[in-house]
């Protein structure tokens, strides 16, 4: 019998390592990343408005109130030619590429306009309200170091440099077993001396919380070929969790089975309570 941290190093130490594959974004989340994420753009890609209101050049606006003539309107994603000249701002959208002439930008709620004017009710500043290219991130910035495990926030970060897939670790294929004469599925009205299945499903919601679609291969009852059968099919996997059948009693066969088909026994029995029958 082992320690609990004994049983965990040796059962690290006898994992062997899973292989590497391209994967979708929407399919790399909570995945550890296999290559350092190098962006091949600025973001953003162009000097853009933080918020709604005017681009102006900021000496035009130091005299307060300012009055101004509006040349222009630009909205999100548009491009806009002309160049703001002295005494002039342009009506500006949140997004929108700054345009020539102006280094700022003086949020609407600060302003009042009229047909033929703009009057700027505060002192504008150089660069306010500005976003400037490459500001959050350049090209060739390293944005995601090799080893991480993709969050939520990742996927924004990726999908913002334009990054449609990501090299990850391969999902472990893990299959489920219960075993028991006593098992029985849900759905099913128990019989005497019967009892619900419950290691099985929350085995399945474990793996489901980690991002594994794991193979679920039912209830085998205590029988050798039975259990054998259900075994040869679950060692065709990368993982095999066996619920049941280890303890020292004379139905508990999974070990020796496993063993009959080439299982090599790293330890069996482990110092908790519960969970002292253990085999690995």
């Amino acid at each position: 019998m082992i320690e609990f941290e004994k049983a965990l190093d040796a059962i690290l130490r006898n994992a062997k390592r899973l292989g590497v594959e391209k994967a979708s974004l929407e399919d790399s989340m909570g995945r550890v990343l296999t290559e350092d994420v190098c962006s091949k753009i600025n973001m953003p890609p162009f000097d853009k408005s933080a918020m709604d209101g005017y681009a102006l050049n900021y000496k035009d606006a130091q005299r307060i109130p300012a009055q101004l003539k509006c040349t222009g309107f630009i909205q999100a994603g548009e491009m806009f030619t002309k160049k703001v000249s002295p005494g002039e701002c342009v009506k500006i959208m949140t997004g929108a590429g700054l345009p020539k002439g102006a280094d700022s930008v003086v949020m609407v709620e600060d302003t009042s306009s009229s047909e033929s004017y703009v009057e700027i009710c505060k002192s504008a500043k150089k660069h306010r309200n500005i976003c400037f290219k490459g500001e959050d991130v350049k090209i060739g910035q390293k944005v995601i170091e090799k080893g991480k495990t993709l969050s939520v926030s990742d996927m924004a970060l990726l999908a913002s440099i334009g990054r449609r897939f990501a090299w990850v670790v391969k999902k472990p294929r893990v299959a489920v077993l219960n075993t028991g004469g006593e098992i029985v599925p849900l759905g099913r009205k128990l019989k005497s001396r019967e009892i619900y299945n419950s290691n099985g499903p929350q085995l399945m919601a474990l793996l489901k919380k980690d991002g594994i679609g794991a193979r679920y291969l039912g209830i085998a009852k205590d029988r050798p070929k039975e259990l054998k059968s259900s075994l040869e099919k679950g060692l065709e996997n990368d993982v095999l969790l066996v619920s049941g059948g280890v303890s020292m009693g004379d139905y508990d066969l999974v070990p020796e089975i496993l063993m009959e088909l080439g299982v090599k026994k790293i330890f069996h029995n482990v110092r908790t309570k519960p969970g002292k029958p253990l085999f690995f």
